[in-house]
């Protein structure tokens, strides 16, 4: 079995991580490769969309002076 992935990538409260270009569902004692292309894809997609999310977060923190 592969070792667990690195949890510093996760997608929000998913239970995926990317590591190495990779997608891994996860559990406390389970870690499978995902490698359906469809699915894939589309996680990368809400990953974009997640990391612009945060982004636009933090700048209005930042603008609010939250940050």
């Amino acid at each position: 079995m592969p070792s667990p992935p690195s949890l510093s990538q996760l997608l929000g409260d998913a239970p995926v991580v990317r590591r190495s270009g990779e997608w891994w569902l996860t559990t406390a004692t389970l870690s499978i490769r995902l490698d359906d292309p469809a699915f894939t894809a589309g996680l990368d997609r809400f990953a974009a969309d997640f990391a612009d999310a945060q982004q636009a977060v933090a700048s209005l923190r930042s603008r609010q002076g939250l940050a």
